[in-house]
């Protein structure tokens, strides 16, 4: 039982780690030991905690509050097999949500994360985050979505931090769209774009990066800018079926956040067909007549429909 524990550790240790380079995390401090100092946090014995474990730590300024800093507790959780029915889901949720809550409460205090926090050289306030990358690998259904079995979970009414959720289906998501765009777009440069959202007001600051911040990861939306010499386009891709309704909402998000930035804008979403959605595309379209940005839908999903030549 032992060994398996280890094997599975160890596969989720690579599957995150690869994950979070993908997504610009490359700075990641790995398998920091963190001293406990509450007397409330117990081990699996009952007795009273003298280290958590922190997986990765990652330190960055938040794009979308110019006076913060996020310093982020990544806990990795994987398992060999199938999801476990919903409530042993929901109950073993709660218990990595409690286990993220402990490490935060003790690595605020932590000499060595304060050290790492002052080289960073952190904005005017900090805040701790989790970050919960909880795998499953069955691969029967190797995309499977446990969120909406944790929708209704009740979850300790004194939780000071907030903590963000990567499952095999955001997982998936994510490795998805950084393989269509780095795919299509060959040479050019590729960059997340950050919508002015939060309370970032000054002019100067990055709207684009080359690392995910958490709230990004949580989306349903997440946009990129791909720069080059003469061209800079907007690439929005949106885990959501294609629906009339849908497509006019991204449309909206698309034209809210290029501001004018862009001249063309590419919508991805997993299932859009062009020789079925085309048309309902071009009236969504319509909604937006005072806008002259070229906008194109397409799916991140391959199949034979990618072979479908595109305009320029």
């Amino acid at each position: 039982m032992g060994e398996k524990s280890k094997k599975s550790g160890e596969i989720g240790e690579k599957i995150s780690s690869e994950l979070l380079r993908l997504i610009g995390w490359k700075n990641a401090l790995h398998n920091m030991s963190i001293t406990c100092n509450s007397p409330k946090h117990r081990n699996e014995s009952g007795n009273q905690r003298e280290t958590h474990g922190e997986d990765q730590l990652f330190i960055y300024h938040n794009p979308f509050h110019d006076d913060r800093t996020e310093i982020v507790h990544v806990s990795v959780k994987n398992s060999l097999g199938a999801p476990p029915g919903e409530a042993t889901l929901r109950t073993k949720f709660k218990s990595h949500f409690k286990e993220c809550q402990e490490i935060i409460e003790c690595a605020k205090h932590s000499p060595e994360v304060n050290s790492i926090s002052r080289a960073h050289t952190t904005r005017g306030k900090k805040s701790h985050s989790g970050l919960l990358i909880w795998l499953h690998n069955d691969e029967s259904d190797i995309e499977c979505d446990i969120k909406p079995h944790l929708a209704s979970s009740r979850l300790e009414s004194d939780a000071k931090f907030p903590i963000y959720l990567i499952d095999n289906a955001r997982a998936s998501f994510l490795i998805k769209i950084i393989d269509d765009i780095k795919r299509k777009s060959e040479d050019k440069k590729i960059e997340f774009f950050y919508p002015r959202i939060g309370t970032s007001v000054y002019v100067n600051e990055a709207r684009s990066g080359s690392s995910l911040p958490l709230e990004l990861i949580a989306s349903d939306v997440v946009p990129f800018l791909v720069k080059s010499d003469d061209s800079c386009e907007m690439v929005i891709y949106a885990d959501q079926k294609f629906s009339v309704d849908a497509y006019k909402k991204l449309l909206s998000y698309a034209l809210q956040f290029s501001s004018g930035l862009v001249a063309k804008i590419k919508i991805g979403m997993p299932d859009y067909n062009p020789s079925q959605d085309e048309h309902e595309a071009q009236l969504a379209r319509f909604h937006f007549p005072d806008r002259n940005e070229e906008i194109i839908p397409f799916s991140f999903n391959r199949s034979i429909l990618s072979l479908i030549p595109k305009e320029d």
